[in-house]
């Protein structure tokens, strides 16, 4: 099983995905890394960081391409593991999706969401350490206008104050589900 962890920049996905992973003992994935690398061979790469443009869907792709061939390779040592990315354009995410069915028992998705004033808040005037964007608030603002709404259920998880009380909040969700799934098996 994949959970994904899914939330516009500033939102606080990436902290809520590794504390999961570490609450839980799990693999944590973070698909920035692999952008890292594939967004800096783009010939825009600097003028797309610098005002923040997203980078062109054929781009992506050869992201999202990594990272599934990534996938296969953790599914032969983990059996679930948490996956860190925004998840905000459709057809990207479905390569995902496709290769958590195809390679672990199917997947779970977590979207974290906060408030905008909270998110300004978070972004403004912030140099994340390490970070690939270099105007967040402009990569936001780019990525809520592009943003294509899941066709499935997913959690959603709201993340306006102490990470703490999120976290709180998915720990009883997980513990309700697991009760769920146990009287379901005694039937």
């Amino acid at each position: 099983m994949i959970i994904f962890v899914g939330g516009l920049v500033g939102a606080g996905k990436s902290t809520v995905a590794r504390m999961l992973a570490e609450h839980f003992n799990l693999y944590y994935y973070d698909v920035d890394e692999v952008k890292k690398v594939v967004y800096k061979q783009d010939p825009d790469f600097e003028h797309n960081m610098q005002h923040g443009i997203p980078f062109k869907d054929s781009t992506r792709i050869k992201v999202y391409d990594k990272v599934v061939d990534d996938l296969k390779q953790l599914s032969q040592t983990h059996e679930c593991i948490v996956v860190d990315e925004t998840l905000h354009k459709r057809s990207l995410r479905h390569r995902l999706f496709k290769a958590a069915e195809d390679y672990f028992d199917g997947y779970f998705v977590i979207w974290v969401k906060a408030d905008e004033a909270v998110i300004k808040s978070r972004l403004a005037g912030r140099q994340r350490q390490g970070h690939i964007l270099k105007d967040a608030m402009a990569m936001y603002n780019t990525m809520m206008a592009e943003f294509e709404k899941f066709e499935q259920n997913v959690l959603v998880i709201r993340n306006n104050h102490h990470i703490d009380a999120t976290m709180a909040e998915l720990q009883r969700f997980f513990t309700a589900m697991f009760r769920f799934s146990r009287l379901q098996g005694k039937s």
